[in-house]
Order: C-alpha cells, then structure tokens, then sequence
C-alpha cells in the first residue's frame, strides 16, 4: 500500500507562483489548486525543466496553461513528503 502524500509549499515558491498565475489571469486559489492537483496526480515531466536535485511534475491544463512542480521528496515510515521548492507557469504543452 502507497503512504499518504504531505505537501508542504516554500513560502517563497508560493509567493512567485501567485505572481505568475496572475499573469494567466488565475487567482490565488484557482493557482493553488492546480499546484497540488499537479504533484497528486504525479505525473513526471520528460525533457523541460527537469531538476538534477528532486522530481518534476507536470501537467498541461485546458485553458492552454502548462504547471512545472519541482519537489524533493522525503519518505518517513508513517508518509512521503512532499517540499516544493519551485513552481514554473508556461503557456502551451511540453
């Protein structure tokens, strides 16, 4: 069986990530909701902005908008933790 998923966002990140989403016309929750719903689903990206230090997520939305999770993950006995350290806005799919 999986552990569950805790995901913790650096404030930092947060704080650029809204700035970004502002500029695809997303507000503060409507951004939030798409960072979290990317690392749940886990989907890993394939040749843009992978890190060499933690696992990039990835997911393409239908208003044309691309969200890139960078997270370091660290697996304790009871759960898996999620850090996201950044968060790329992109227009069009990978």
């Amino acid at each position: 069986m999986a552990k569950p998923q805790v995901i913790d966002i650096d404030e930092h990140a947060l704080l650029r990530a809204e700035e970004r989403g502002r500029q695809y016309g997303l507000n503060y929750i409507e951004t939030n909701e798409r960072i979290f719903s990317t690392v749940k689903r886990g989907g890993l990206a394939k040749r843009k902005h992978l890190s060499k230090t933690g696992k990039t997520y990835y997911h393409y939305f239908q208003d044309n908008v691309a969200f890139y999770v960078i997270g370091q993950e660290k697996e304790y006995q009871e759960y898996m933790k999620i850090l996201i350290r950044t968060i790329i806005i992109e227009e069009g799919r990978e």
